[in-house]
């Protein structure tokens, strides 16, 4: 490998991994709109800086220290924390932070209404962790009964809204809703739906 080859394979190691990496896992627990890529790389770069950011004290302390200088092993393991470690934990972080959506209400309070990052209402009603029951009703006009839970899934992808229900129930409308029992789950294409009611225990 030549020298500029190197230069740019250290470079992208050092201010694009760790910001994608901590993107990556913010969007994984909350989803977030498609951008150009231009936009991406900025957002990879600011992200990697404010990971550097939150490592500056132990950066400062591999260049200075001879506990590191001298010992490349340990140097190499300090690294590999502040490159690859670090935002994951810090996607982690941001991640929930963004799941109960603090800074919107914070925003709201002083009469601000920042534009929502989740994409669509899909995104934002299936992206949070807490079990539901459903009531899906079909564009033929039949409906699907169901417990969404750990086991359910619903597609965050723009092009396919499909649905995985984990326990089908029969609907009764003068009664409670009756489990079909041996059932385990049902899969609805989201083309076929028309709307979805929600339910909490």
């Amino acid at each position: 490998m030549t020298i500029a080859g190197f230069e740019v394979v250290f470079y992208t190691l050092s201010f694009v991994v760790p910001g994608f990496i901590l993107y990556s896992v913010i969007v994984s627990i909350v989803p977030r709109k498609t951008e150009e890529k231009e936009l991406s790389l900025l957002r990879y770069l600011i992200l990697s800086c404010v990971n550097y950011a939150v490592w500056s004290w132990l950066i400062y302390l591999l260049f200075k220290l001879e506990f590191f200088t001298q010992h490349p092993v340990r140097s190499a393991l300090a690294w590999s924390l502040i490159i690859f470690l670090s935002p994951v934990v810090l996607g982690l972080l941001f991640g929930k932070l963004s799941s109960i959506d603090w800074s919107r209400k914070i925003l709201t309070r002083f009469g601000l209404v920042p534009i929502h990052p989740i994409p669509t209402a899909w995104d934002y009603l299936f992206s949070k962790t807490e079990p539901v029951w459903l009531l899906v009703t079909m564009k033929d006009g039949s409906q699907v009964a169901g417990f969404f839970g750990g086991k359910s899934f619903a597609s965050s992808d723009m092009s396919e809204r499909d649905l995985y229900i984990q326990e089908v129930y029969k609907v009764i409308h003068d009664g409670p809703w009756q489990k079909i029992p041996n059932n385990k789950g049902i899969l609805i294409k989201g083309e076929e739906i028309k709307h979805v009611e929600f339910w909490k225990d």
